[in-house]
């Protein structure tokens, strides 16, 4: 068993102040670990959980003009960019109102930990940093080994297991074999993990945007969250 005070977010941004690629200079990118503290014993926290997730600065786009549909479409190649731009050709999403929008395209935690409400910690982490009444924070609930992008960057990293031989000396192993993913995968069928991952965002606050993949977050359950956890 975990305590929420155990538990840490990091994360690492990636912005630029020059095009890349044409007009992503509107896109900051965030790689993060989740860790478990591990102070009593004095000891080093070790990882638990990752994510990944973008900041499209609207306000930003505007000025400069850009064509937030069009930056979309030369990024459909990742799968929650390719649904927002159905959904906002579609004005089945209308971004007008928002000066930026948050995209969480992947979370991933370890098996041990997965009922220890860290998806949970994390939604209130991103409200915390990143939510606003004019900001919207969108997550993709689809099976990781459908989204191409992220799983190939999984697929590459490899981790020091938390299971400590001694204060020096760590398992290297796969991120894949780390969080148990082909595990997964194997174990569930496409489906059957989907309405999990719907059933999950839902849980947290989460409103499927019509019948995609994408799920806006509405910040009631987190609010009512923080207020009972620190009564």
């Amino acid at each position: 068993m975990i305590m929420k005070n155990e538990i840490a977010f990091e994360t690492q941004g990636y912005r630029k102040n020059f095009d890349l690629l044409k007009n992503d200079n509107i896109i900051s990118e965030y790689v993060g670990r989740i860790s478990k503290l591990n102070i009593d014993e004095l000891k080093p926290p070790f990882k638990i959980g990752e994510y990944i997730f973008s900041v499209w600065d609207l306000s930003l786009a505007k000025l400069l003009n850009i064509n937030v549909l069009k930056l979309m479409k030369t990024y459909k190649i990742r799968n929650a960019y390719n649904e927002l731009h159905g959904l906002i050709s579609n004005k089945d999403l209308d971004i007008k109102k928002y000066r930026k929008i948050v995209v969480i395209h992947s979370l991933i935690v370890h098996p041990d930990y997965r009922k220890n409400e860290i998806v949970e910690e994390f939604i209130e982490f991103i409200y915390r940093d990143y939510y606003a009444d004019d900001i919207a924070v969108i997550v993709l609930a689809k099976p990781l080994q459908h989204n191409k992008f992220e799983f190939d960057f999984y697929s590459k990293q490899t981790i020091r297991s938390y299971k400590q031989l001694d204060d020096n000396d760590y398992d290297l192993i796969s991120v894949k074999e780390y969080y148990s993913l082909d595990k997964l995968i194997n174990e569930y069928k496409d489906e059957t993990i989907m309405y999990k991952l719907y059933a999950v965002a839902v849980k947290c606050g989460f409103n499927r945007i019509n019948e995609s993949n994408l799920f806006i977050f509405a910040p009631d359950f987190t609010i009512n969250r923080i207020n009972e956890k620190f009564k």
